[in-house]
């Protein structure tokens, strides 16, 4: 996890609470541009989110949309899976384009994309994403038949003033 500021526009950090903003989707074999559901990834608390990582994982579906008996590797899913995150809120793309989700995410055991300094979301702001599926039955085998994304933002919900009348 990155460093934890003391302070967030220019008032005192006074607590922070542990918060995660989760989202999956199931995307067909040869989805291109997919994307999450508008308010998946749309922060909606009085207090502000600050964003250490971006956890992302990947399941292999059969036609019934249940996981597969014998899941492919887990490398093989993230180099067939790409990804891409934009803050409509900033009008800010965090990545330049759709990523292979193989080169945004750290490690083979942790696998995920953290960063030095918290990105922080206040109340409706949030991120557009959306995602390509580049696998096939030919590729993974089995009983594939399409790929679960799950993502999720973790970090803090930070609390910055004890509740007042004015907020």
């Amino acid at each position: 996890m990155g460093r934890l500021p003391t302070d967030y526009a220019g008032r005192k950090i006074t607590f922070r609470i542990p918060f995660s903003m989760p989202g999956e989707l199931v995307v067909d074999t040869g989805g291109v541009g997919v994307q999450f559901p508008e308010a998946t990834f749309l922060h909606n608390s009085d207090k502000p989110f600050e964003i250490h990582r971006m956890i992302p994982r990947v399941t292999g579906m059969t036609v019934a949309n249940v996981p597969m008996t014998t899941q492919p590797s887990f490398d093989l899913l993230e180099r067939l899976m790409r990804i891409r995150v934009y803050d409509f809120s900033k009008n800010e793309n965090l990545t330049k384009n759709a990523h292979l989700l193989s080169t945004i995410t750290k490690g083979a055991d942790e696998r995920s994309w953290e960063w030095a300094e918290p990105y922080t979301l206040v109340r409706s702001e949030g991120f557009q994403v959306t995602v390509d599926n580049l696998a096939t039955v030919a590729i993974v085998g089995g009983t594939y038949d399409k790929t679960r994304i799950e993502l999720a933002f973790q970090g803090f919900l930070i609390v910055v003033a004890a509740p007042s009348e004015r907020r």
